[in-house]
């Protein structure tokens, strides 16, 4: 039985009996990231999703978003994982109104949405600036030329993916910084069961993307499409994360599809159209 992290676009795309079926024979995981996009979604959509789960109790595992995570090795200095270790011990059922479409937010409801819309706002410019300055870990891309850094990028995410090492020198270039805590891991402890060391990977093959997509700046104008867009990708890093120390995912986005597959070649993935081991 596995442990298996689902997202949204998994929900989306999946029959109903394949959504039970995956609950009933592995231990599905839903991260604070997937109750954030059910509960901003539009009615139809959440109804959509939650009347796919089953209507028993525990219907899922509840697992903490990755900052719990990466606090919880800082407190110990011990890896994150199983995650399931890391799940909340509660006993629940969804609330029927979720699978009715009559399901009414309180006004604290709204208010804590409201916020946690706001702090996502707010992530997602820090996410962009600090993609756009990912470069400075691979000092080759600063003087490739532009024909040929598509193929240097590629190479730069191969790299992270495969090489642990080339993830902990990074590390310690944040050491170095002073931009990780003062009780930081040292960087010879991290390995890919630790949370810290997989955000790092996987948020510099999403920053490598982003650069190359938008050349290493901020567009002239951008639009809230263009913002959506972008926050898109960074919660779709925590669902990577996730996955990646799960060993499993279950998703439809094809973008999220080839990031996992890249950390994790042997890693289960669980989609619509498709489940087997790679």
């Amino acid at each position: 039985m596995a442990q298996v992290i689902i997202d949204k676009s998994y929900l989306d795309a999946a029959s109903p009996s394949q959504v039970r079926q995956l609950c009933t024979k592995h231990t599905v995981l839903m991260a604070d990231v997937l109750f954030y996009e059910l509960m901003t979604t539009n009615e139809r959509s959440r109804k959509h999703c939650f009347n796919k789960f089953p209507d028993t109790n525990n219907p899922v595992k509840l697992v903490p978003n990755v900052g719990s995570l990466l606090k919880y090795e800082l407190d110990t200095h011990q890896p994150c994982t199983p995650l399931y270790n890391r799940c909340k011990k509660i006993n629940f059922k969804f609330h029927k109104g979720l699978r009715a479409g009559t399901f009414h937010f309180t006004k604290e409801q709204r208010k804590g949405i409201w916020k946690r819309k706001a702090e996502v706002k707010q992530q997602t410019k820090e996410f962009f600036e600090l993609a756009m300055m990912v470069h400075s870990f691979f000092p080759y891309l600063k003087r490739m030329p532009y024909n040929h850094f598509s193929n240097s990028i590629q190479k730069a995410k191969q790299e992270v993916a495969t090489n642990e090492e080339k993830v902990r020198e990074i590390y310690m270039s944040l050491l170095k910084q002073n931009v990780l805590p003062s009780n930081a891991i040292k960087p010879e402890a991290l390995g890919p069961n630790w949370a810290h060391f997989r955000r790092i990977q996987i948020r510099v093959i999403y920053s490598l993307d982003l650069l190359l997509r938008y050349q290493g700046k901020l567009p002239t104008n951008t639009s809230d499409n263009f913002w959506r867009k972008i926050e898109h990708e960074m919660l779709d890093i925590e669902y990577v994360i996730l996955g990646s120390l799960a060993g499993a995912l279950a998703s439809n986005d094809n973008g999220m599809i080839e990031k996992y597959q890249l950390v994790c070649p042997n890693g289960l993935l669980f989609t619509p159209w498709n489940c087997k081991v790679l």
